[in-house]
């Protein structure tokens, strides 16, 4: 072999990361087109082998809805801040179906893709971010639907329309920021597969998802004043629904903590990240 061929050669030396610094996030974006690849996997597996396909994301929230609306609205009676109960409820189900599934599927994703990440390297971070794919996709579809439902009962936003975007990146924030955590848990700990759906449901109770805010007693309101969610969910219904009042307090609160849990979602995923070819 020449001087010219060992000159040319390039050598790449793969290392574990140091420190509790070292995140690196330019790696990801290097790996985009294997984020989108892993998604777009997820999405097809979820739906090839089903019969009606896609629609099964239409016919969940839609039924999840009407049995609410059904259950609170007319048996019980609860109010809906001024809004029709379906339109009401739909809004807080788009909106927990984009946590809930998004938070399983990164809970997952680690152990589940055991067989790449003994094979071969990549930057372990693209596997809980690919697992957002399809529950992304099943809020996208779930917008829609919440469109069509607006023009139905005449419901328009207004200018409040424009903080949306900030109440879907807490959202998003969080639900990253807890997949993160528990994907590096699980890969030690298995059991954590089982207790998430448990803790989920639990959490799902303690949020106005179905309900609104203004119905919970006065000496239960601090469980729901706690839970980040509580706010992510009215900052949905207000932005979309002009629904309710807004706690800009609690909203800074919510939002603080919400990219606290994803900066240390990150970090402590890179910190544990070098142990999961062995432990898995």
């Amino acid at each position: 072999m020449s001087n010219s061929d060992i000159t040319n050669k390039v050598s790449t030396l793969i290392e574990p990361s140091k420190g509790w610094i070292s995140l690196d996030l330019k790696e990801l974006w290097r790996y985009r087109e294997l984020i989108g690849f892993l998604a777009w996997r997820d999405i097809t597996a979820q739906y090839k082998q089903a019969f009606f396909g896609i629609a099964w994301a239409l016919v969940k929230p839609i039924s999840q809805a009407l049995i609410y609306t059904l259950v609170f609205g007319k048996v019980a009676k609860l109010t809906s801040s001024g809004m029709p109960y379906m339109l009401f409820t739909f809004c807080g189900i788009m909106a927990w179906g984009f946590f809930s599934a998004s938070l399983s599927s990164s809970t997952a994703s680690i152990v589940g893709n055991r067989n790449l990440i003994t094979k071969i390297y990549f930057p372990r971070l693209i596997i809980p971010f690919s697992a957002l794919g399809r529950g992304s996709v099943d809020f996208l579809i779930s917008c829609a639907v919440f469109a069509i439902m607006m023009v139905v009962y005449g419901v328009f936003p207004g200018w409040k329309i424009l903080a949306f975007p900030f109440f879907l990146a807490l959202g998003l924030a969080i639900t990253l920021g807890m997949g993160l955590i528990f994907s590096a848990i699980s890969v030690k700990y298995r059991d954590l597969a089982y207790a998430l759906p448990f803790m989920v449901q639990l959490w799902f109770w303690v949020t106005p998802v179905a309900y609104g805010l203004e119905n919970i007693p006065e000496k239960l309101s601090w469980i729901f004043y706690l839970n980040p969610m509580t706010w992510i969910i009215l900052g949905f219904r207000w932005s979309l629904l002009g629904a309710g009042e807004m706690h800009w307090q609690k909203i800074l609160i919510t939002a603080l903590f919400s990219f606290a849990v994803l900066l240390f979602g990150l970090f402590y995923f890179k910190r544990m990240e070098d142990e999961f070819a062995d432990v898995i």
